[in-house]
């Protein structure tokens, strides 16, 4: 409804609005109707409504639970009591209009309706009858394996640079005695880093990363990364093309781990197990409907008698002039 998405207006707004509205201030302002407990009441085209209690507590029983926490004390009963009202007036004002009688509106109420007819055979004939076990899933992991495989990874000290003068001059100063991570420091808060370690809240750190993680072009980098040993300096800059842009790369090698099988048991890895083994399912369940749908219904298709698209045709290019333009004088 209407009221379950509209904020709440200021109240001398609302009480223009109503005729009545009397609010719950104690039992003896309650008032049973044939329908329930009336807790408010108002006038549209001469004729009385009321809303109860009971219609109010079905409708935000109907709400997602973080909006039923806002209507649970009596400050948020009263004011969804006001949005329920202002609702059914508005919707009053649109009948009075003729919207319910719009084409339009009348068009996107069937589509929609048709959407949700649809949503709703379809849990039934596939989503409710989809049922898979713990075997169904470990088989899929077993086939997979390789897709939950963690690669061999390093972690650098890395400083990467785009002028091979600077770099040369950098890795002089780290060979001479200089300490990698400061020097990743200073040129961080110079704004030269780039790449890899260029992160400004870890200079020069990489964190782990693997082969697959970079771009064609840093394989002489990465060779020597993973050909290192442990708290070495590599010894030399490394240049790397990437897309015609030269890097200039220079490292300390901190850590390396192998590949890692990860288990089923994983949470990660069970979470997308479970969420592509049921998309599989799903999808070659509703594929066997619809096909059965088909059959049953004998579908015959005449494409013959959809027409050809008409091929388009090109504007002429307007002829360039000969003359040159004219160059803007500066004032």
């Amino acid at each position: 409804m209407v009221n379950k998405i509209m904020k709440t207006t200021s109240g001398a707004l609302l009480l223009a609005l109503l005729a009545v509205l009397p609010l719950l201030t104690g039992c003896g302002d309650k008032a049973i109707g044939a329908d329930g407990t009336v807790i408010a009441t108002y006038e549209w085209d001469g004729k009385p409504h009321h809303i109860t209690l009971e219609e109010m507590q079905q409708e935000i029983s109907e709400l997602p639970e973080y909006k039923q926490r806002q209507y649970q004390d009596k400050e948020g009963l009263e004011t969804y009591m006001l949005l329920m009202a202002e609702s059914r007036l508005i919707l009053s004002l649109a009948r009075d209009r003729k919207l319910n009688e719009d084409p339009e509106l009348l068009k996107k109420v069937q589509d929609y309706l048709h959407e949700l007819m649809v949503k709703k055979i379809t849990a039934r004939e596939v989503d409710d009858k989809l049922a898979l076990t713990e075997d169904d899933y470990l088989r899929y992991y077993e086939a997979h394996k390789d897709d939950y495989v963690r690669p061999a990874q390093v972690q650098l000290l890395c400083i990467t640079l785009t002028d091979k003068a600077r770099a040369d001059e950098v890795f002089a100063e780290i060979k001479a005695g200089k300490d990698i991570a400061k020097a990743a420091q200073e040129l961080a808060d110079r704004g030269e880093l780039v790449g890899p370690g260029a992160n400004p809240a870890s200079p020069g750190d990489t964190d782990y990363i693997s082969r697959n993680a970079f771009p064609e072009g840093t394989e002489p980098f990465l060779d020597a990364a993973f050909d290192a040993d442990i708290g070495a300096l590599h010894d030399g800059v490394i240049e790397v093309d990437v897309q015609g842009q030269k890097y200039f790369m220079m490292f300390r090698k901190d850590e390396a781990r192998d590949a890692y099988q990860k288990p089923f048991e994983e949470e990660d890895v069970r979470k997308n197990v479970v969420r592509k083994v049921e998309r599989e399912r799903r999808n070659a369940m509703m594929a066997e409907w619809v096909t059965q749908l088909r059959e049953s219904a004998e579908v015959k298709t005449y494409i013959d008698r959809i027409p050809e698209a008409e091929e388009e045709t090109s504007e002429p290019e307007p002829e360039e002039s000969e003359e040159a333009p004219a160059e803007v004088q500066p004032e």
